[in-house]
């Protein structure tokens, strides 16, 4: 019947993701953001034209391969599109469903893999089901899911890790269950850089082992965990190298005269050459990333935030805003304030709990969640301080991997200080629950004007800043 139960719920959490996250994701018919870079080199890969760029290739490939399956803009000429890797203007009547397939398609599964890693954690289906809420009507990465862009198809794998991380956690594991995690891994890294967090789980997953006292395996399991990692990570870096076949006319990149002899003799599936390739992509990447301004809070329309402002929302981002008459449309970059406040009181008090057991004995209710609680806040806070030490411009979808990570926690803490009345039914608690789940599909509900490109008002605009510090900004 837990089964049973949980493929039902699974089922409808599904359901009500379509419609948060997929249903006419193709909507505005027009660019926002980053679109405007993902999709120059997601043509590429299309029409086999070199190029090389500050991210790992999966992410563009993902968005390439939707345009080819769904092919919805045979009918104009994109060519422009590998001249350049910005476009400033894109054909008329160009649709943005292929390019926008995955991103939204791998944000709707990312419902299920959330309640999946709540019910790995908590074994109850109703409270996993709820929880799932936090990510299921999150304003913020909805609105950005629902783009051209990679953050999607980097949470999808982090969540797949998650889930086996924590369906793993107990068992006792061999090279096998590692390699798993290093594929999961694997892939996220080839989608963005920041990824290389999920090396925290490989990290506890061995501390959990050298704990129990099984230490005979673990130079085999870090080689299998680490071998597969590499293996997905350089693969894709292949199949990019392999696919552009072709010389950009309007840019050099860093493409050494050894590369270009490479390309001009259509050598570049050729794993002899793999090496080259891969030398040149990561001269680019450091440079890029060398180049990237510095973050300027004094000046004016400064879109980037600090990251100690994150966990409060600190800053909006105006993506897109088109005007008619005395009303606005807008895609912005705005979190559900429920569902985030939600989450930092879950980082919060999940800091207080581990510091009250380790520096004042306090005594541990559940052992077995108190270990899970203690080791998302090694990652989340992990992830913040490696963050903090960055110096180019950062943006508040950055925060999106410690976000998950705090709804997560909430779910946890909730978990462990009212196991035994949600195990029996107890009504306040059950009651609150189901209140503050109603709050959230509020709050995803007043501020979707700003995820789905519906109209406002300046009156209407302005009663949804809640707090100056957001600082959302109406266009007058």
């Amino acid at each position: 019947m837990k089964i049973r139960a949980t493929y039902i719920y699974g089922i409808f959490i599904l359901f009500l993701g379509f419609f948060t996250y997929f249903y006419n994701y193709w909507y505005p018919p027009k660019q926002f953001w980053d679109e405007n870079y993902h999709i120059a080199s997601a043509q590429k890969y299309i029409d086999r034209v070199a190029y090389m760029e500050p991210h790992p290739p999966l992410g563009k490939m993902f968005i390439a391969l939707g345009e080819v399956l769904l092919h919805p803009n045979d009918h104009i000429d994109k060519s422009a599109f590998d001249r350049t890797d910005y476009i400033k203007h894109f054909p008329k009547g160009m649709s943005f469903a292929g390019y926008r397939l995955f991103p939204a398609l791998f944000a709707w599964l990312n419902v299920l893999l959330f309640f999946l890693i709540l019910k790995e954690l908590t074994k109850n289906d109703l409270l996993a089901f709820f929880g799932s809420f936090l990510y299921l009507f999150d304003n913020a990465i909805i609105t950005h899911s629902r783009a051209a862009m990679l953050e999607s198809a980097q949470l999808f794998f982090i969540f797949g890790a998650l889930w086996w991380f924590v369906k793993k956690y107990e068992v006792e594991k061999g090279w096998k269950e590692y390699l798993v995690l290093g594929l999961w891994s694997g892939f996220a890294l080839a989608v963005k850089a920041n990824s290389a967090i999920l090396l925290l789980l490989f990290v506890l997953w061995i501390w959990r082992d050298i704990r129990q006292g099984v230490v005979a395996g673990i130079v085999a399991d870090t080689a299998a965990y680490l071998v597969a990692a590499a293996a997905i990570f350089f693969g894709v870096f292949y199949l990019h190298f392999a696919l552009g076949q072709k010389m950009p006319t309007h840019k050099n990149y860093a493409i050494s005269q050894e590369y270009k002899s490479i390309i001009q003799k259509e050598e570049t599936a050729n794993p002899r050459h793999f090496a080259t390739m891969m030398r040149d992509n990561l001269i680019y990447m450091s440079n890029y990333q060398k180049g990237v301004p510095r973050l300027n809070l004094c000046k004016p329309g400064e879109n980037g935030s600090l990251f100690i402002g994150w966990p409060l929302g600190i800053k909006a981002i105006n993506y897109r805003w088109e005007r008619h008459g005395s009303e606005v449309r807008y895609i912005y970059l705005q979190g559900n304030p429920v569902t985030w406040m939600i989450g930092l009181i879950g980082v919060f008090l999940s800091i207080v709990l581990v510091v009250a057991v380790a520096l004042f004995k306090a005594p541990v209710r559940n052992r077995r969640i108190f270990e899970f609680i203690a080791g998302f806040v090694f990652v989340y806070i992990s992830y913040m301080a490696a963050v903090a030490q960055i110096p180019r411009v950062m943006y508040l979808y950055h925060y999106f991997i410690p976000l998950t990570i705090s709804y997560i926690l909430a779910v946890l803490v909730l978990f462990y200080l009212f196991e035994e009345e949600i195990a029996r039914g107890d009504r306040l608690v059950w009651g609150s629950i189901v209140t503050i789940a109603a709050a959230i599909v509020f709050a995803w509900w007043f501020y979707s004007p700003f995820s789905y490109y519906k109209p406002l008002t300046t009156q209407e605009f302005n009663k949804r800043i809640w707090f100056e510090y957001w600082q959302l900004r109406p266009v007058r």
